[in-house]
């Protein structure tokens, strides 16, 4: 199963600077619902932190799909 959440890199603009977001994969949504970071390590905490309250749900069960 993969993670709901990720951790994505964007690059700005104006002067070329790193910036990280935390995306929804699920809802999809705003890049920026979860913050803008400017360290990785940051990015990567909030995404461990909301991968582990809200837990990516298969869509479809293997009991339908085989039908």
């Amino acid at each position: 199963m993969h993670a709901r959440f990720r951790v994505i890199e964007t690059t700005t603009l104006d002067d070329g600077s790193k910036r990280y977001r935390v995306v929804d994969l699920v809802e999809g949504g705003s890049a920026s619902k979860y913050g803008v970071y400017k360290i990785r390590a940051e990015a990567d905490a909030i995404c461990s932190l909301l991968n582990a309250e809200h837990p990516r749900q298969n869509g479809v069960s293997l009991a339908s799909a085989s039908s």
